[in-house]
């Protein structure tokens, strides 16, 4: 029984020591997953990665995603600002709830 759970977690390990590999600092889980699913599918295929034809159509393609990314990033950037203000209105609220209820408690002790 204990040899037959130690295989079973054999693949799961692996998987994290490739997933150990893989990791960046600072890097987001969206990109880990991404690159968790090329290496899989790289390892997985027949084929030699080595001598794949790069086509005009892949560099498009490339090309095109990295201005997607490009805009990604200027809307998460533009997108934190608004979100600091929020959150700074938020803390600003519940400190005010906080004081009114501590004056409210104040009140009802006196």
């Amino acid at each position: 029984m204990v040899l037959t759970l130690s295989h079973g977690e054999a693949s799961v390990e692996s998987g994290f020591s490739i997933n150990k590999e893989l990791l960046i600092e600072n890097m987001e889980e969206e990109t880990i997953v991404v690159q968790r699913i090329v290496f899989d599918a790289v390892r997985l295929s027949d084929m030699d990665v080595t001598k794949i034809d790069i086509s005009q159509k892949m560099m498009a393609c490339v090309r095109q995603s990295h201005a997607a990314y490009k805009r990604a990033l200027q809307l998460k950037k533009d997108k934190q600002p608004e979100e600091e203000k929020h959150a700074s209105k938020d803390r600003k609220r519940k400190s005010m709830i906080g004081s009114l209820q501590q004056q409210k408690k104040q009140k009802w002790l006196s």
